[in-house]
């Protein structure tokens, strides 16, 4: 089977290519960098950075935070191509699938990790049995059990055997955020690469200011020739969006991301900035509950709090209306998403304070019950969406004691499954399985609402089995109606990622919903 074959089967089982998320293959501002003038050699972007980086390890964090910076740093067996709709060759310039369940890649020659160390089939190796060790314990251990075996046939060919078909491998493979390659002796002498490490990206880490400032140098090694053009990056921590806006407007930084719809209409207006209308619902909000223990061990206290919300209200009141009624995919991640104008029809999903307290007093909670509720003031509207589903649950009797958490917090809580609620925002992911199984399945190593249900678990096999579209779209449908109707977990809305704006001098430059910043390597100051 040929590489090309290989992409047009497995793209079409998945079918979440960013064109796919709603976004065009070439935005105003990319069609007008293609007649741009040749691109410029030197200078360092200053990019505004909202949070600081959980760490530096791309297989220990799963924090979008980490993502953006590491993915400068590392890159991976494949990449996702110019139009973000298929993958493509990066470390391995070619694949072979003989059979459902094994693939064969061969690497690029000469490619050199940053500190000199040429890449050879080990290191791809070392990368995987480390994502599955225990002792690194990585989110995405549940993701690549999948792998039977690794074979090392010579230096440049890399033989992985899967356990059973394995519809997402590739879309995983070219992504960053689960799959960078790193190097096999940094990991050893360094123990972890938390602080940072050596990868086979276009940039390499020269300082890490924890709160303050990541620095990264060009790699002049970089196997693409001529890139990247940009002698540098730097990203200034800069929590405080009004002070991001500033420094945009000011021209102290020249990229930089928000989370407010209202900043991002402020910004619209101003002069010399290229801002971008996002096209995709890709954010999606999930709220989860601690299962093992009442209360929220019931079902029936599950669905009364589910009936307790008025989702179009947080929608109109937190995101002026720029966000979608989500189910457990966000509405950007069709055909497998129940579309925004359908959820209302999902179990427990509208709004019906008298059957929601019917079925607190069924489960013998008729008195009501305290709890607390983990969430982030870090990214924009969590805690107004907190307190909104505070006032519309004390209706049912659930009293509700909000406690606010430093990020990095909040995501141990979350994954740890610290409180009896706790909410957090997911961001893109390359397959409609990604989020799903991570949280809800019971083999999960995250699974934060320790979820186990077999009937749940026997659909998400036969959905990550299956390369038939047609069939995982059916399967992804039941796969949210089973979550609905159990109320695992609450998905209030979906919303933009980002609002992703830059300077009219950073030319060569495009956005993509998934906020992953991978074409730095492409672009330059003007």
């Amino acid at each position: 089977m040929t590489a090309d074959l290989t992409r047009r089967q497995f793209l079409g089982a998945t079918g979440v290519g960013l064109v796919g998320l709603g976004y065009p293959t070439r935005s105003p501002a990319a069609a007008a960098d293609a007649e741009a003038p040749t691109p410029k050699r030197g200078g360092v972007l200053t990019i505004g950075q909202d949070d600081n980086p959980i760490g530096l390890d791309p297989h220990k964090s799963a924090a979008f935070s980490t993502d953006n910076i590491v993915e400068q740093i590392y890159t991976c067996l494949l990449r996702w191509d110019a139009t973000s709709s298929h993958v493509e060759p990066d470390l391995a310039v070619a694949w072979e699938n003989p059979d459902p369940q094994t693939f064969v890649f061969h690497l690029r020659e000469g490619v050199m990790f940053h500190n000199g160390d040429p890449l050879t089939s080990g290191d791809v190796k070392f990368t995987f049995q480390r994502l599955v060790d225990p002792a690194t314990r990585s989110p995405w251990v549940s993701i690549f059990s999948v792998i039977r075996a690794i074979d090392t046939p010579d230096a440049r060919t890399v033989v992985f055997h899967l356990a059973t078909p394995f519809a997402p491998f590739l879309n995983y493979l070219a992504t960053v955020k689960y799959a960078a390659i790193v190097n096999a002796a940094d990991v050893k002498r360094r123990g972890d690469l938390v602080k940072g490490g050596v990868g086979t990206g276009p940039f390499m880490l020269e300082d890490f200011q924890p709160d303050s400032l990541v620095k990264l140098k060009r790699n002049p090694h970089y196997y693409e020739p001529g890139l990247p053009y940009l002698d540098g990056l730097d990203f200034r921590i800069i929590p405080e969006e009004g002070s991001r806006m500033a420094a945009l407007r000011a021209g102290s930084v020249q990229l930089t991301w928000l989370s407010s719809p209202d900043s991002a209409a402020q910004m619209r207006s101003a002069a010399n900035i290229v801002a971008p209308e996002p096209k995709a619902y890709s954010r999606l909000l999930l709220l989860e509950f601690d299962q093992r223990r009442p209360p929220f061990s019931d079902v029936r206290v599950r669905r009364a709090f589910s009936l307790a919300l008025n989702r179009e209200l947080i929608v109109k009141v937190v995101w002026r209306g720029q966000a979608g009624l989500s189910a457990a995919l966000p509405p950007a991640q069709a055909p497998f998403a129940v579309p925004s104008g359908d959820v209302l029809g999902l179990p427990y999903a509208k709004e019906d304070v008298t059957a929601a307290k019917a079925l607190m007093a069924e489960a013998g909670y008729a008195a009501g019950i305290d709890t607390t509720f983990a969430v982030s003031p870090s990214n924009y509207g969590d805690v107004l969406i907190a307190q909104i589903i505070q006032q519309q649950v004390a209706r049912i009797g659930i009293r509700i004691n909000i406690l606010q958490k430093e990020w990095g917090n909040l995501v141990t809580d979350f994954q740890s499954t610290e409180s009896p609620i706790s909410m957090a925002g997911l961001v893109w992911g390359p397959d409609p399985d990604t989020n799903i199984s991570i949280r809800l399945d019971s083999h999960s190593t995250v699974n934060p609402g320790k979820t186990a249900d077999p009937a749940l678990d026997d659909l998400l096999a036969k959905g990550r089995q299956s390369y038939d579209t047609a069939e995982r779209v059916r399967i992804y449908r039941a796969v949210q109606q089973r979550i609905a109707d159990m109320a695992y977990v609450i998905t209030p809305c979906a919303s933009p990622l980002r609002w992703e704006m830059w300077s009219t001098k950073l030319r060569g430059y495009r956005a993509v919903p998934s906020a992953q910043r991978v074409y730095l390597r492409q672009a330059w100051l003007d």
